[in-house]
């Protein structure tokens, strides 16, 4: 089978780490090419995008497809544009003999190789005299606000914490090197919080309570959960993370039980088999 990968301009961070993955799994046994939609020549196709697709490129297009996103819907189309025969995301909840269809998360086998034997260690096996514990979240402009007024209230109760902010995706050395990995979430459409990276690492984890982070953390079982936008609940989440090692131990514990769900054989085979439903 011939696959050819589409990552549209606007495709979130989250959606380029699948391609990634998807790349990486599918290539063993297949032909994975990455095109532009005007050169796409392929069997099936799979395009990463972040918002709705225009309608114009599809118009025509005659690849079977799959897709992140649903084609715009136009009120008088002239010409009618190819819809995605598979609409997929990791949130889709209701499963009828629909387009849209569920698609497990990722996480690239990299981190997986990164991950740390014994989990987090209790703060007072990690700290030495004069060192610091590192909080850190991948940058965004909808969480620059948030991590500013939390960071400001960790200040109150402990100077030995600092906070990294990763504009660049994070690599497995980075997460080795964190001790409390933070996603504050500003919105349900807000998936680029690297939390199930975090989690296969072997960091503990704090995230805000969107959809997919409590996927991601099996309803608070494997990290905790706090509103979106409360600096007050994330500040104690936190400190609870870090000083409370019955708190963040038994979460980390939790979450190598369960961290294969991330593995890309398990998207792997609901990926393959739409792309096989799809071909003619």
């Amino acid at each position: 089978m011939r696959i050819a990968q589409v990552v549209w301009p606007d495709a979130s961070e989250y959606e380029r780490k699948c391609q990634r993955a998807d790349f990486a799994a599918l290539s063993a046994s297949h032909e994975v090419v990455v095109a532009p939609i005007g050169e796409v020549r392929a069997d099936v196709a799979h395009v990463y995008a972040g918002r709705e697709l225009p309608r114009g490129p599809f118009v025509g297009f005659a690849v079977p497809y799959v897709s992140s996103a649903d084609v715009k819907q136009a009120r008088w189309p002239l010409r009618k544009a190819a819809v995605p025969d598979y609409v997929v995301s990791p949130l889709i909840e209701k499963i009828e003999q629909s387009r849209y269809q569920p698609l497990p998360e990722p996480v690239e086998d990299a981190y997986f190789d990164a991950q740390r034997s014994g989990g987090l260690q209790p703060a007072d096996a990690r700290l030495k005299p004069g060192a610091t514990l590192v909080v850190a979240s991948f940058a965004r402009p909808a969480v620059a606000n948030i991590i500013d007024q939390t960071l400001a209230r960790i200040h109150r109760f402990r100077e030995d914490v600092t906070w990294n902010v990763y504009t660049h995706v994070p690599t497995p050395a980075d997460l080795a090197g964190v001790d409390v990995w933070v996603d504050p979430a500003a919105g349900e459409s807000d998936f680029d919080g690297f939390v199930a990276e975090a989690l296969v690492v072997g960091a503990a984890v704090v995230a805000t309570r969107t959809k997919i982070n409590v996927l991601r953390l099996e309803h608070g079982r494997t990290g905790l959960l706090v509103p979106p936008r409360d600096p007050n609940e994330l500040t104690h989440a936190i400190l609870a993370a870090l000083f409370k090692p019955e708190v963040a131990g038994a979460k980390s514990a939790a979450a190598r039980q369960t961290n294969s769900k991330f593995r890309a054989k398990q998207r792997l085979r609901v990926l393959v088999h739409m792309y096989e439903t799809i071909i003619p």
